[in-house]
């Protein structure tokens, strides 16, 4: 089942739980994707259309309201709407059947969780073609109806009511001598801004029609929504003697609203804002209070939560979220506010004051959130990673605020030593230099500027040359030769490094096939291969075909995985690597007890060769633990039938130890630095024993 296919089941199913209240009225709901696609529409909307809600679901917008009204009125607010911003306005529209009708239309995004590609937005409408010939035919007859089935209610010019329908009575609980004298203020929820009523003052009284909505209050101190039409009505003079108000019933449609934008807005899982949300909310306390230089924007990290899932459940791993999310909304202060951003990301927005207080109000700030949780009847210690940046002089997108408090979380991450990381102009200039580096790798991969050297790797014993590693260079045009450590975490995080992978294979393999069309005998070639590559999927079969392509036999071939490839442990790896080990090529683990490997692992994945991290290999002399840790490796590595080599030996003492330890082969500077091309070829033809020396005549 494809990933569109569960969200819509998923999303089918939430709405199923609001059915009596999205399809009970006669108000038109439906669902719609980033393709203008119908994911969903209640029956009201189909009726409308003429077609069946199944028909509406398998056609996209365009072919249902017609292409040029979706052109000129309905796609660019729908583009808007799923850009994150909500979507309110009138339209007319003529329907089969029923003629034209005067159309209220409002479309609210819907934010799904990060791992779903899909964009949606709801679309609710409301036919509000009565209100206004209501209000048509009342002021063309000059009298007020109480046969309408709406509230109706007239005032003075100072507001005072003169005459209520008996529909209004019903909605407000009031009877009509509790009401007449009295203003609509004996009705108002004290929840509608004061700038509502100001604004409609203004337009009555220059003799227009208001169009607008309230939440007012029964008699019982019960809320309902209206939906009101307020106008003057004129004298034969065209002097204002009353005003009208002709309203209708809308706390059905404003339930509803509310709960698309709690779908849209709010972290279903928390309760609290979702980044959609948070960045909404944030955007009007600016706009309100305007911008908040001494503001701070602090992302937190939950640590150790897949942990507490293994341990205790999913389900207590979600109530940690839970608990951790409140305390978060729990925090005082007037304009405090928190949001889910992600899996195990929360963010918050605060105002510390002055840049004196900052660090008292973080340490104060994480006291507060790493209180134990108790949940399963187990005491949970919280702990988390911190980053944030300061608001500041200079303005700029909350999107961009996010960004930078989230940078700063990953560098926290990779150094847990300090308390938090504040974002700065130097990881700014950092991040830049990044993106530019990102850029010329793309360049270098287009241009073939990247090129391979050759590392030698020897029977210890013999001097002997049994193989070698390929290892990647960038032969910038400016720069000149940069080593891989420089380039390939920025190719790993800019998603280059699977296409950069693939040329290492395939070049690699080239040399292979040309040194044996020359008549030379080639040694196994060992390349590097990320995580990211079989992340990828189909790594195997791309291995297969290059090995096909190039002529070049499975067991020259050796592919050397570090072991942090099992941070991401799962069967699809392991199904990938027994498809490359029953292929022929040789796998070899490199960077062996660096923290990720475990016994079970190295039992199930099917390794010919554990190399030696060079880490202990250059303290084997000196530190009593990395002799441990090399002898551990090499009786492991007899328990499970595997070759095993060091690398980074340096020093004839080093490979002397190693040879006496049981260790037969290895590489490094002691032996040969990594070799371009034509100087490794001129290596197979000599078959020299390393290291060579000025007495071969050959160094």
């Amino acid at each position: 089942m494809t990933s569109s296919t569960n969200t819509a089941k998923r999303l089918r199913e939430r709405l199923s739980e609001f059915s009596e209240l999205l399809e009970g009225g006669n108000d038109l709901f439906g669902i719609v994707d980033a393709d203008y696609r119908y994911w969903w529409v209640n029956q009201a909307y189909a009726r409308m259309n003429g077609l069946s809600s199944k028909e509406i679901e398998a056609r996209t917008v365009p072919e249902v309201v017609g292409r040029d009204h979706f052109l000129q009125t309905v796609k660019p607010r729908i583009d808007r709407c799923l850009a994150g911003e909500a979507q309110s306005y009138e339209t007319d529209r003529t329907y089969p059947g029923i003629g034209r009708r005067k159309l209220l239309v409002r479309y609210y995004p819907i934010d799904l969780p990060q791992e779903e590609p899909q964009r949606l937005l709801g679309a609710v409408i409301t036919d509000v073609t009565g209100v206004y010939l209501r209000d048509k035919q009342l002021r063309q007859l000059a009298h007020i109806t109480e046969q309408s089935p709406g509230p109706v209610a007239v005032t003075d010019l100072e507001g005072h009511i003169e005459y209520v329908n008996p529909a209004f009575e019903r909605i407000s609980g009031y009877s009509r001598d509790e009401l007449l004298g009295q203003t609509p203020a004996l009705i108002r929820s004290g929840q509608t801004p004061d700038s509502v009523y100001r604004e409609l003052w203004a337009t009555i009284t220059a003799g227009k029609v208001w169009t607008g909505e309230f939440l007012n209050r029964r008699k019982d101190g019960t809320s309902y929504w209206e939906f009101e039409v307020i106008s003057p009505l004129k004298d034969d003079s065209g002097r204002i003697t009353n005003y009208i108000a002709l309203k209708q019933d809308i706390t059905e449609l404003k339930e509803a609203e509310q709960e698309l934008s709690r779908i849209a807005f709010k972290d279903p899982l928390s309760g609290i804002y979702n980044r959609v949300g948070f960045t909404r909310k944030l955007h009007n306390l600016i706009d309100l209070h305007g911008w908040p230089s001494s503001g701070v924007l602090v992302t937190f990290n939950i640590s150790g939560l897949q942990d507490i899932n293994d341990a205790y459940g999913y389900e207590v791993g979600d109530q940690l979220l839970q608990a951790f999310g409140q305390r978060l909304e729990d925090l005082p202060g007037e304009q405090v506010l928190a949001g889910r951003i992600g899996g195990d990301e929360f963010t918050l927005f605060s105002l510390p004051g002055s840049a004196l207080a900052l660090e008292p109000y973080l340490t104060e700030l994480i006291q507060s959130l790493t209180r134990p949780v108790d949940l399963a009847n187990v005491n949970i210690d919280v702990t988390f990673r911190l980053g944030y940046t300061r608001f500041g002089k200079r303005q700029r997108p909350i999107e961009n605020l996010l960004r930078e408090s989230e940078r700063a979380l990953s560098l926290h991450r990779q150094d847990s030593s300090v308390p938090w990381v504040a974002f700065s102009s130097q990881i700014k200039q950092e991040i830049q230099k990044r993106i530019e580096l990102a850029r010329e790798l793309r360049t270098a991969l287009s241009d073939d500027q990247f090129e391979l050297h050759f590392q030698p790797k020897v029977d210890l014993l013999t001097g002997k040359l049994l193989a070698c590693e390929a290892l990647i260079r960038w032969n910038h045009p400016t720069r000149g030769l940069i080593p891989p450590g420089d380039f390939i975490p920025i190719a790993e995080q800019s998603q280059l490094i699977g296409p950069i992978g693939d040329w290492v294979l395939r070049r690699a393999c080239e040399h292979l096939r040309q040194w044996r069309d020359d008549g030379l005998k080639p040694v196994r070639v060992a390349v590097n291969v990320s995580v990211i590559q079989f992340q990828q999927g189909g790594f195997a079969n791309r291995v297969g075909a290059v090995l096909e392509q190039s002529g070049v036999a499975p067991q020259e071939l050796a592919l050397e995985v570090t072991e942090s490839v099992f941070e991401y442990e799962s069967e699809v790896l392991l199904d990938q690597m027994s498809a490359l080990r029953d292929l022929g090529v040789w796998l070899s683990l490199d960077d062996f007890g660096t923290g990720y490997s475990s016994l079970l692992y190295l039992q199930r994945y099917p390794f010919n060769e554990i190399k030696i991290d060079q880490a202990f290999v250059t303290h084997l002399l000196d530190d009593p633990f990395s002799c441990n840790i090399i002898e551990m490796v090499i009786t492991l590595a007899k328990a499970l039938s595997a070759e095993v080599i060091a690398e980074g030996i340096e020093s004839a003492a080093v490979s002397r130890a190693l040879i006496d330890m049981g260790c037969r082969s290895g590489q490094g500077f002691f032996y040969s630095m990594p070799l371009e091309a034509e100087d490794f070829r001129w290596l197979l033809e000599q078959r020299s024993k390393l290291p060579l020396t000025i007495e071969h005549g050959q160094y």
